[in-house]
Formats: C-alpha cells, sequence, structure tokens
C-alpha cells in the first residue's frame, strides 16, 4: 500500500480538530515531564542529535493516534524530503531503520512517536525495569548496568506507549512497518 493511502484508509482521523489542540499540549506537557527525566539521568545518558542507532535496527510500535499525527507530520515536509521518506518506505524492511530517518537526523522531529520521546530513558514497568538497548554497546546507563540491572533509581513511572497515552482514544498499537505496509 502507498504511503498516502495509509492515512485515508487506515487511520480514522482520530487526531483532528479538537483532538490535535488537546494532543500537542499534552505532548507539550509529556515534552517537560520527560526534560526534567533525562536532566535527572543526564550523567547516564549519551543521546544527542546525530546518534541514531535507536532510529537504525528496531521495532518501532506507535498507536494509531501517533500515527495519525505522524502523518501531519510527514504533509509538512518539504518535496524532496517526502520522495526520500516514499523511497525510504519502499525499501523498509521490518526491524531496520525507520523511514523518517534521513542523514542521522529524524525528519519529522515534532511530530515523533512516544517511543521515540522516551527513547533513552531507564524506566519501571511494573517490578521491572526496562533500560534502552544502547547499554549493551556501552551507552546509555552503561556505567551504573552491571547483570542485566542498573544499579541506579530508575524513572519510576511507566513510559510506556499505552500507559502513557490512557486518557485518549489511541486506537490500535501496530510496529510502524506494519502501518505503512499493510494491505
Amino acid at each position: 500500500m502507498k504511503f498516502s493511502k495509509v492515512r485515508s484508509q487506515k487511520v480514522s482521523g482520530l487526531v483532528s480538530g479538537v483532538e490535535n489542540s488537546l494532543y500537542k499540549q499534552f505532548l507539550e506537557k509529556l515534552d517537560q515531564k520527560l526534560e526534567q527525566y533525562f536532566e535527572a539521568h543526564k550523567d547516564y545518558i549519551c543521546c544527542k542529535a546525530g546518534c541514531s542507532a535507536c532510529c537504525e535496527k528496531g521495532d518501532y510500535p506507535i498507536s494509531q493516534l501517533e500515527l495519525e499525527y505522524l502523518m501531519q507530520g510527514f504533509i509538512a515536509l518539504d518535496n524532496v524530503t517526502k520522495k526520500i521518506v516514499q523511497e525510504n518506505i519502499k525499501s523498509m524492511q521490518k526491524s531496520e531503520s525507520c523511514p523518517f530517518l534521513i542523514n542521522k537526523l529524524c525528519s519529522v522531529y515534532p511530530y515523533r512517536p512516544i517511543i521515540c520521546r522516551v527513547h533513552g530513558l531507564a524506566y519501571l514497568i511494573g517490578e521491572k525495569v526496562k533500560v534502552p538497548y544502547c547499554v549493551n554497546s556501552g551507552k546509555n546507563y552503561a556505567e551504573v548496568f552491571e547483570n542485566n540491572e542498573i544499579t541506579i533509581n530508575p524513572v519510576l513511572e511507566n513510559l510506556d506507549t499505552a500507559e502513557i497515552l490512557k486518557e485518549f482514544n489511541f486506537g490500535e498499537i501496530r510496529n510502524l512497518f506494519d502501518w505503512l505496509n499493510s494491505k
């Protein structure tokens, strides 16, 4: 399925009008909270512009609500960048680079999904701590990661997409690849 058809056929307009405004306000508050978390953990986080390992290989679970918002970001791109993204989607394989990653930077950064916003932080999911996978390559939290556990307190909040979006009708959560390549 072509990328342009995903918007009209697979997304039911969850982010429009009032919902769009509420979701943007929600994201502003979330980003402020996440900024505090990143600041509190800055000694253990290596993330910076151009460090795109998290975008180059992985699964990207996003909700239907986030997909709709992501589409707004795509529509706002210039035509040259849109063409690059469309070519990336055509060659996209599951668990490979995000199609919005261009020259190691996110082309839709203000519209990025929750998983991208929280990536890099270690946080609680129930009794377990979720750490960024880059800990195993000597990056985030590597200096405080021993025997598959971090030796500092993680963010004491569940930052998974469904938990964060629980106040919204966020729709189904699927891998970005599945959203973009569904027939």
